[in-house]
C-alpha cells in the first residue's frame, strides 16, 4: 500500500518526504523569482566525523547498549526471539506494502529476505499504519517479559504497542481519510516517486517500469475509494474536487514525449552505471512508451471519474461534522498526533504559549522598538541554497551530532508539479544506502524566498536530513522504518529552525528573539485554527473572521489563500498540529531538563539522545530521555 490515512500514517509513500508547510509561503500573493540553485548537484557535508566517532561520543548510545552483553540464557532466548518476532512483523509489513514503497525503504531487500515481493503498489487499506493485524499482533507482543528485553528491544516494544492500540481505535473508520488531499495528495507524490525512485542496479529500471504499467490499476482502486466516500455522503467539497482535478491535470499539462519524467528517468540511467548505451536508448524509449498507454491515461481517468461525483460534492468542514464526528477525532487525533493528550490539552497548551510568547514580545518591542521594525523587514539570506546547508553544518558542528560522511543534492520541484506540492521537503533515504541519496526539493511556485534560510535548516541541517541520517547509523530494527511519527520529525525540525535565525551572518541576539517568537506565534495561530475547524467544527465564517482577526486576512484581501488554507486543513485535519505541538513538547523536555540537571545540562547530548531514540510518540521519547540522563520531571 502506498497511501494510507493521513501524514502520520502515509507510510506506503508519503513516509518517505517530509514536507515543510511553509506559513510565510502560504500568505504569498504571487509568483516568487526563481532561487539560484545548482541542479542538482552533489555535496558532500562537512566535519570529518565517522558514524562510530559520533556513537562513540552519544550518552544515549552508551545507555542503549550498556545491557546487551550480560545476560542469562533465558534472557538471550527471549531476546532472540522477540528479534525473530520484529523480523516477522516487518515482513508481514513489506509483503502488503508493495514495491515501491519497499525500494525506498531498501534498496537491497533481498539482504532483508525479501526477494520474492510483489512488483505492485500493494494492498489499498486506507487505515492501517503499519499493515499489521492490531490484536493479533498486540496478542504476539504481549507474550514476551518486557524486563527480559534490551533496552533498544524495550523501545521497540513500547512504539508497536502505543501504535498498534491507535490503529486498533481507527479501524471503523476506513473511509474518512482522503488521500487525494489538496496539499500535496496521492496524485501530486506519486510523480514525485517516480523521478527519485533511484537506480542502483539493473533490476530497478525493470521493477520501475512495471509499477508504471501498474498505475491504472491503483487509480482504480482510488477510483472505488473515493465512490465508496461519496456513497457515505463524506465525499469532498466543489471547491476541494477543483482543486485536486487542477493539480491532476497541471502534472500532464505537456505531452508524453515532452514530460519531465523522461529526464529523470534518463538521468537515473546514467547515474546507475550499469547500463550501456544501447540499454539506455531501449529503456527510455521503453519509459516514453509506458508514459503514453499508462501513466497518462491513468491521469486521464482519475480526472474524469472525480469529475463524474461532482453531485456527491459535499461541504462537510472539519473532521468533527462526520458522521460520528467526535469518536473518529479523538481516535484519529491519538494516531496522528502520537499523543495522550485530549484535543483540549493541546489547545490549552498552545494558547498558554501563546500568552508567554504574546508578553515576551511586548516586553522587548518595549526595550526596542526598532529591532520590532527590523524584524518586520528582516530578508534572509537566499542567494546560495548549498551554501547555507554547508553554513549551518559548520555553524552547529559542537551543538548537534554530524552528518559523518553522507552527501546530499538540492533540486528543484518539476515545473509540472509546483503547484500541487509544498513548498519544500527532503525525502527519508533507505535504511541500507543513507549515505548515498539525501534529497532535498525547494519548490520555486511556492516558496519565498525570504524564508529560504531557515527552510533550509528544517529540510536540510540540523533538520531532517540530520534525522534520517543518524537514525539509519544506529541499525535500527527494520520494523521502525514502518513507524513514522508526525510530531517527532516535525516537532524536530520546527525546533532547529526557530533556533536557525541565530546562524544567520549579522544578525544581533535581539533581532533572533523577534523572529523566532513572530515565527513561532504564527504556527501556534495555524494549529489553533486546525483545532477550531476539525475539533471544534468552526464554520466557514468563523474561520474566516479567526483569520481577518489574527492574520488581516480577508474574502476580499486573499480569497484563494483564504480558500487554499482552509481547503488544506479540511481535507487533511490537524495539518499544522504536529509542527506547533512537535514544538512545545521538545521546548519544554529541554527546559524540563535544563533546569534539573543545572550545570550537567549538556545541549549537544540532549540533541544526541533524541536522535538517537529516533522516531516515536513523544511521551515515549521523554520516559527514555529521563532514564537516559536519570532525572525526573512532571508534566
Amino acid at each position: 500500500m502506498i497511501y494510507s490515512l493521513d501524514r502520520r500514517y502515509s507510510r506506503r509513500i508519503l513516509s518517505f518526504i517530509m514536507c515543510l508547510l511553509l506559513v510565510a509561503s502560504l500568505f504569498a500573493c504571487k509568483k516568487k523569482e526563481p532561487i539560484p540553485v545548482e541542479e542538482p548537484q552533489t555535496k558532500p557535508t562537512a566535519a570529518p566525523v565517522t558514524t562510530e566517532e559520533m556513537l562513540g561520543r552519544s550518552k544515549a548510545q552508551s545507555y542503549f547498549t550498556a545491557d546487551e552483553t550480560s545476560t542469562t540464557e533465558h534472557q538471550k532466548k527471549t531476546r532472540a526471539e522477540f528479534d525473530a518476532f520484529l523480523d516477522s512483523c516487518f515482513k508481514d509489513y513489506a509483503g502488503s506494502t508493495g514495491r515501491l514503497n519497499l525500494h525506498f525503504l531498501l534498496h537491497r531487500p533481498e539482504e532483508y529476505g525479501l526477494d520474492e515481493i510483489e512488483n505492485t503498489f500493494g494492498s489499498f487499506s486506507p487505515v492501517a499504519s503499519t499493515h499489521l493485524a492490531p490484536e493479533e499482533t498486540l496478542a504476539a507482543l504481549s507474550a514476551f517479559t518486557y524486563d527480559d528485553l534490551t533496552r533498544r528491544q524495550q523501545l521497540v516494544y513500547d512504539i508497536l504497542n502505543f501504535s498498534l492500540r491507535a490503529d486498533a481505535d481507527l479501524e471503523p473508520y476506513a473511509y474518512y481519510a482522503e488521500p487525494l488531499y489538496t496539499s500535496g495528495g496521492l496524485h501530486s507524490l506519486l510523480p514525485i516517486y517516480f523521478a527519485e525512485y533511484t537506480f542502483t542496479r539493473s533490476l530497478d529500471a525493470e521493477d520501475y517500469l512495471e509499477l508504471m504499467a501498474a498505475l491504472p490499476e491503483l487509480m482504480d482502486e482510488i477510483i472505488a475509494y473515493e465512490q465508496k466516500r461519496a456513497d457515505l455522503g463524506i465525499f469532498m467539497s466543489k471547491d476541494a474536487l477543483d482543486t485536486v482535478i487542477k493539480q491532476a491535470r497541471d502534472i500532464l499539462e505537456s505531452s508524453p514525449e515532452d514530460f519531465y519524467l523522461n529526464e529523470t528517468f534518463d538521468e537515473m540511467l546514467h547515474a546507475a552505471g550499469c547500463f550501456s548505451d544501447v540499454e539506455i536508448s531501449v529503456y527510455s524509449a521503453r519509459h516514453r512508451m509506458m508514459l503514453e498507454k499508462s501513466f497518462f491515461p491513468a491521469y486521464d481517468k482519475l480526472v474524469s471519474a472525480l469529475d463524474g461525483m461532482r453531485s456527491s460534492c459535499k461541504d462537510i468542514g472539519g473532521a468533527v461534522n462526520m458522521p460520528g464526528g467526535e469518536a473518529y477525532i479523538a481516535a484519529y487525533s491519538k494516531a496522528y498526533l502520537a499523543t495522550d493528550m485530549t484535543l483540549s490539552e493541546i489547545s490549552a497548551a498552545l494558547k498558554a504559549s501563546n500568552s508567554s510568547l504574546q508578553a515576551k514580545l511586548s516586553a522587548l518591542s518595549a526595550l526596542s522598538p526598532d529591532k520590532a521594525m527590523s524584524a518586520v523587514t528582516f530578508k534572509q539570506p537566499s542567494e546560495d541554497p548549498a551554501g547555507i546547508v554547508s553554513h549551518l553544518i559548520d555553524f552547529y558542528a559542537d551543538r548537534f551530532p554530524s552528518l559523518c560522511d553522507c552527501t546530499y543534492r538540492i533540486h528543484y520541484v518539476p515545473k509540472g508539479m509546483e503547484g500541487s506540492v509544498t513548498p519544500a521537503f527532503y525525502i527519508i533515504p533507505a535504511l541500507d544506502d543513507y549515505k548515498n541519496h539525501n534529497e532535498i526539493y525547494i519548490n520555486n511556485g511556492s516558496i519565498d524566498n525570504n524564508g529560504l534560510f531557515t527552510t533550509l535548516a528544517h529540510e536540510g541541517y540540523p533538520g531532517h536530513m540530520l534525522q534520517g541520517t543518524y537514525y539509519s547509523a544506529t541499525n535500527p530494527a527494520a520494523i521502525r522504518s514502518a513507524l513514522f511519527y508526525l510530531p517527532y520529525a516535525e516537532g524536530w525540525a520546527s525546533y532547529v529552525e526557530r533556533l536557525s535565525f541565530e546562524a544567520i551572518d549579522g544578525i544581533d541576539s535581539t533581532l533572533v528573539k523577534f523572529l523566532a517568537i513572530n515565527s513561532q506565534l504564527s504556527l501556534n495561530m495555524l494549529a489553533l485554527v486546525d483545532l477550531g475547524l476539525n475539533y471544534e467544527g468552526w464554520s466557514f465564517k468563523e474561520y474566516s473572521d479567526f483569520m481577518a482577526l489574527n492574520f488581516g486576512m480577508t474574502s476580499s484581501s486573499n480569497p484563494e489563500t483564504l480558500m487554499q488554507l482552509y481547503l488544506n486543513m479540511t481535507t487533511l485535519p490537524f495539518s499544522y498540529l504536529p509542527y506547533a505541538l512537535g514544538f512545545l513538547e521538545i521546548d519544554r523536555m529541554k527546559t524540563e531538563q535544563e533546569e534539573l540537571l543545572g550545570s550537567d545540562f549538556d545541549e549537544y547530548q540532549f540533541h544526541d539522545a533524541f536522535l538517537n531514540i529516533g522516531p516515536a510518540p513523544l511521551s515515549i521519547v521523554e520516559k527514555y530521555m529521563k532514564e537516559i540522563f536519570n532525572y525526573s520531571a512532571s508534566k
